[in-house]
């Protein structure tokens, strides 16, 4: 075993309610016992150069415990001398100068949810004002990386483009566009996607123009023919705040309640104190069906991905045909229609601008 990814779940309590949110909230926090004990397991299986991630619910709301294992790694690391990259994914909301200053020493990345104009639509009511104040601070502290992801719905995707943007306005270096597939898409919402980032492609044509930049994750040139594999519980590895291990954070999610299901046993490696004492025979047992997560092996209600002229191109994360459909591997129509709309408007972008 050796990961260069690691993710501690320190919450699942979120002080926000996202229309889209999927995931189960509850008062769970992580508790010191089990980040001493999965420390010092999972520390000799990180690899040289490694990345802790905190992720939640809204994690600052345990923001006690992202304290304790960075300090934790740090004390450890005095003598391996491990290359540790710290990240977060937060609402910002409950961000001061104290956090910051923590998070700028440490070097964290940290991503920020934030949807632009569609902010109080679909996050919270009066967070819009609130979380611009925040990304200002952010900006002022010069070690701190800062990357935006803004979620749009098929209620909120007219405001696509002029969201991304006023972001880019406020001078953020990097932004992930995420679209919510949980819920079907009409053609309507589809047609008006498709408009949405043909506007945000010409906006971007001429940001990179000026800049030689580009900002926003989805178009950068990064054409990787091959077929996509999920590498959960390969190279990365999840700790819940109950104790549970997956090989990504986004099977903690999907599996919340789905305890009794066929599908549980086959990606959970089990509680912690399960997995070291058993994880010589466990870990590649239940790897096993994860490296079975790839793009040649998803279906559509028409036909086999494998099949398709985009197979090369194509990538959609598991858990995403998961959420969308409660299947794992089965691609949802508006899920396949979203993604060739994604991957047809970034070769255009970068068609234009070789030509």
């Amino acid at each position: 075993m050796e990961f260069c990814s690691f993710t501690f779940i320190v919450t699942e309590d979120c002080n926000f309610n996202c229309t889209y949110c999927y995931k189960k909230k509850s008062k769970t926090y992580v508790t010191n016992s089990i980040i001493e004990k999965s420390i010092e397991f999972f520390f000799p299986y990180l690899s040289k150069e490694c990345y802790i991630n905190f992720y939640g619910g809204e994690p600052l709301l345990a923001f006690d415990k992202i304290k304790k294992i960075t300090h934790i790694l740090e004390s450890k690391n005095k003598k391996l001398k491990k290359k540790i990259h710290y990240s977060m994914t937060s609402n910002g909301s409950l961000t001061d100068n104290k956090i910051l200053k923590f998070l700028n020493q440490y070097k964290f990345s940290l991503m920020i949810s934030f949807d632009g104009y569609a902010q109080e639509i679909s996050r919270k009511k009066g967070s819009f004002t609130q979380t611009i104040s925040v990304i200002k601070k952010i900006l002022n502290y010069p070690d701190i990386k800062l990357e935006i992801n803004s979620v749009f719905t098929q209620k909120t995707v007219e405001n696509i483009s002029k969201s991304i943007s006023f972001i880019l306005g406020l001078g953020i270096p990097k932004i992930n566009l995420s679209i919510n597939t949980t819920e079907a898409w009409n053609k309507t919402s589809i047609h008006k996607l498709k408009e949405e980032l043909t506007n945000l492609s010409d906006y971007l044509y001429l940001y990179y123009k000026k800049t030689g930049f580009i900002p926003l994750n989805n178009f950068k040139d990064d054409f990787e023919k091959g077929i996509f594999k999920c590498t959960a519980g390969k190279d990365r590895m999840a700790l819940t705040p109950h104790g549970n291990i997956w090989g990504c954070y986004l099977f903690s999610d999907y599996f919340q309640g789905k305890e009794k299901t066929s599908e549980y046993p086959k990606y959970s490696f089990g509680n912690l104190d399960f997995f070291i004492k058993n994880h010589k025979t466990v870990y590649q047992k239940i790897l096993s069906n994860y490296s079975k997560l790839r793009m040649d092996y998803y279906w559509t209600s028409d036909k086999f991905c494998m099949l398709c002229d985009n197979i090369e191109e194509c990538r959609i994360c598991p858990m995403d045909t998961a959420f969308s459909g409660s299947i794992i591997g089965k691609v949802q129509k508006w899920v396949c229609q979203i993604n060739k709309i994604l991957l047809e408007e970034k070769k255009l972008f970068w068609q234009r601008i070789k030509d």
